[in-house]
């Protein structure tokens, strides 16, 4: 199964603006197989979401909010590892996730579009007060 390798997640916090500009890359690696089977027509999809590393009352991490553009496998020009990076900037009550000192995540999700199975991968965490 495809893998998702050094997922890093940067904030760089605008405080005159009050918004953050978020930055995850990574790279996603697919075994010869599957780059045989794309060209027959294999898809698969990558998306990034945000979560709060803290935990609610209830013990979960906190959802935060979906990168725009989800990416798309096989591209225009296929390889079998692709550097991907997902950008946005957005509000720095967003990434207030916490009182006190807020712990930002990325989560990564592929999944192969035929068989549905999804392979996850967590970022670093970003500690800063927004």
């Amino acid at each position: 199964m495809a893998t998702i390798t050094n997922a890093n997640l940067t904030i760089s916090h605008n405080h005159a603006a009050k918004t953050g500009k978020v930055s995850v890359k990574c790279n996603v690696n697919f075994t010869a197989y599957e780059i045989n089977q794309m060209k027959e027509g294999l898809k698969f999809k990558l998306i990034c979401q945000l979560w709060g590393a803290d935990s609610g009352l209830n013990g979960a991490d906190d959802y935060l909010y979906t990168m725009p553009a989800a990416k798309y496998f096989p591209d225009a020009t296929p390889s079998a590892t692709e550097k991907v990076t997902f950008e946005a900037t957005v509000g720095e009550g967003l990434l207030d996730e916490d009182i006190g000192t807020d712990e930002v995540y990325a989560k990564l999700r592929l999944t192969n579009l035929y068989t549905l199975i999804t392979v996850n991968k967590n970022s670093n965490e970003v500690s800063h007060n927004f």
